[in-house]
């Protein structure tokens, strides 16, 4: 039986599954909340070690506002022929969240803090190349990018993801699944944006006539700005945050707002932002700005992205798995890779539940059957 068999593959990674739960839980009792500096270096420490024991060649990019950066090296240096394996470290979770959720294996299922999202998909990642090395020749070199902030935005990040994704072909996403396991071919982009309102006081009793209420603008501006969602494309725009106003007696000086914008498709997020920034008050007399933007571009279904999933559905039928795929609301760093124009597949972690929830927790048998399938991808199986 070749060593490329499926079923070789698929048994291989199974018997796994003791050293998937071990680094598992070395990770997830890692506190590393994002942007906590501290804890996420600590977890830098302890990956790198990892990483080195693997054989990976490891750089480590230092941060000051979140946990540092590592990026490991197996193979030759990528030269826009290998594939990147994109991952993040960080968690919603604050320190001292494993007194009252600690890491649990029952039978097939491990619970804890950051386990579907995603610790689990950097053990998988590490396993899958293990994997392949042991199986025989990967195609081509392959990077590890391991980020501390990917739960809030990106930002001390993202140089550094494009930037290397402009090395590899390919970028695999190891978040993890959607429902069933589906794998993520689709995801919103995401907006964060503030208007802010600035009118004139007055006496509400005296000569509320010399004001010129900046609440009033706000309540006018509220139904516009949700109306310029468009479900039927996947474009959503909803006031999360809204204030405004000083005391009960006082029209009101200034008002504020903070919109979610999601959509599916680049040109909605423009349409959305040249509509927001055209806004013009029913009174003159009261000023209006609007600041944000998009800051993660929508993961669309580009050309080389469809050649990927379509690359990787042949691995799922060679090793006998189930193929779905999913498009989703959140987005993830790998929005900025498929942005650039190139192909990148997400979801390709854990398989489980509960992300930023209470009950997160993943599904040990299934998220080892994902191994399987990225170490069919590096090895180039079912491939010409």
């Amino acid at each position: 039986m070749s060593v490329l068999d499926g079923a070789t593959i698929l048994t291989a990674a199974q018997q796994l599954e003791q050293d998937f739960v071990e680094g598992l839980e070395h990770l997830v009792t890692l506190e590393s909340p994002s942007l906590d500096a501290e804890a996420g270096d600590r977890l830098a420490d302890a990956l790198e070690t990892w990483m080195t024991r693997e054989g990976w060649r490891v750089e480590r990019l230092a941060r000051s506002e979140a946990g540092d950066l590592l990026v490991g090296r197996m193979g030759g240096e990528p030269d826009g022929t290998g594939t990147l394996l994109l991952a993040h470290y960080d968690t919603v979770w604050p320190l001292g969240t494993l007194a009252e959720m600690p890491f649990e294996r029952d039978g097939d299922v491990a619970r804890g803090p950051g386990t579907v999202d995603m610790k689990a998909g950097i053990v998988t990642a590490l396993l899958a190349v293990r994997l392949a090395r042991s199986l025989g020749d990967m195609k081509g070199p392959v990077s590890l990018l391991v980020t501390s902030d990917e739960e809030t935005g990106g930002t001390h990040s993202r140089t550094v993801i494009e930037e290397e994704a402009q090395r590899h072909a390919r970028v695999l996403v190891v978040e993890p699944g959607a429902d069933e396991g589906a794998y993520k071919v689709g995801r919103k982009g995401v907006g964060d944006v503030q208007v802010s309102f600035t009118g004139i006081s007055a006496h509400a009793g005296l000569e509320p006539e010399k004001g010129a209420s900046a609440l009033r603008e706000l309540a006018a501006f509220l139904p516009f700005a949700e109306s310029l969602s468009a479900p039927e494309v996947g474009t959503t725009v909803n006031v999360t945050v809204a204030s405004g106003g000083s005391t009960g007696n006082v029209i009101a000086e200034s008002a504020r707002a903070s919109l979610d914008v999601r959509v599916l498709r680049m040109d909605e997020g423009t349409r959305v932002m040249e509509a927001l920034h055209g806004y013009a008050p029913r009174d003159p007399r009261v000023k209006v700005h609007v600041s944000g933007g998009l800051n993660r571009p929508p993961l669309e279904a580009t050309e080389p992205n469809r050649v990927l999933t379509a690359e990787a559905e042949r691995v799922a039928n060679t090793l006998g798995l189930p193929w779905r795929v999913a498009v989703v609301g959140g987005a993830s760093d790998g929005n900025f890779t498929s942005a650039l124009g190139i192909a990148t597949l997400d979801g390709l972690g854990s398989v489980g539940e509960g992300a930023h929830a209470r009950h997160e927790h993943v599904r040990i048998s299934a998220t080892l059957d994902r191994v399987a399938l990225m170490a069919g991808l590096l090895l180039g199986v079912g491939t010409a």
